[in-house]
């Protein structure tokens, strides 16, 4: 299944380093068909010019019972002008590290580092590619205000992708967090069912507060957000 998480890259800087929180604390809660399978705990800091973001993904109910994986992503680099710029990016699974993945980013050389189970191999590292962690918190720093398309790069750590997004302003979404004004995004049309939307929380700094993925067969994972802490 594709990544959740989306990447905003094309815009121009709306924020600087220094307006972005000092801190940041959410936690989703992941649904399958209307029923609780996980939840998400994640911890942004700002240190001065620098970030790191980790996530926590822990199985609850029955999914725990039968794949109690613990899925720790984590996400360090730079804040500049244009956003996040990321250095490093680990996917960890805890029980099965024959898949975990990473990723180290030279922007210098203009090169992206790879390491999965197939191996280290090295590709080219186009201007402001993301994450699949950072992405969530490039919003953050650059927020898409009114734009109608959002185009970007970014890894997994197995492999880099371009993605696309179309943008509705001005949308409400109900979440376990309340009822938020929100961007909506959402993937054009595929040759299967796959598609991404995703609700930018506009009153609480453009946070993704709603991801829904449709798998290519039709089935559906949607991320809520249940809490949120802000500090500036």
């Amino acid at each position: 299944m594709r990544t959740l998480l989306v990447l905003l890259s094309c815009l121009p800087a709306l924020l600087l380093a220094t307006e972005m929180p000092s801190r940041i604390e959410a936690n989703y809660d992941v649904l399958s068909k209307g029923v609780k399978m996980a939840e998400v705990k994640e911890l942004f800091v700002r240190t001065n010019e620098h970030y790191r973001i980790q996530s926590i993904t822990k199985p609850v109910g029955l999914l725990a019972l039968f794949q109690p994986e613990t899925i720790v992503v984590t996400s360090e680099g730079d804040i500049t002008e244009e956003g996040l710029h990321p250095l490093r990016f680990t996917h960890q699974r805890l029980r099965d590290a024959s898949r975990n993945t990473s990723a180290e980013f030279d922007w210098a050389a203009a090169m992206l580092t790879l390491n999965d189970q197939a191996g280290i191999r090295q590709v080219a590292l186009p201007p402001g590619t993301q994450d699949r962690l950072s992405v969530m918190y490039q919003f953050v720093a650059v927020a898409p205000m009114n734009r109608l398309e959002l185009k970007f790069n970014m890894t997994n750590g197995s492999k880099l992708e371009n993605y696309r997004y179309q943008a509705y302003p001005n949308q409400t979404v109900a979440v376990p967090y309340g009822v938020l004004k929100s961007h909506y995004l959402y993937t054009p049309p595929q040759r299967t069912a796959w598609k991404s939307e995703i609700w930018l929380a506009t009153e609480y700094s453009d946070m993704p507060c709603k991801i829904v993925v449709t798998d290519d067969d039709g089935g559906k994972v949607v991320q809520v957000l249940a809490t949120l802490n802000i500090v500036p």
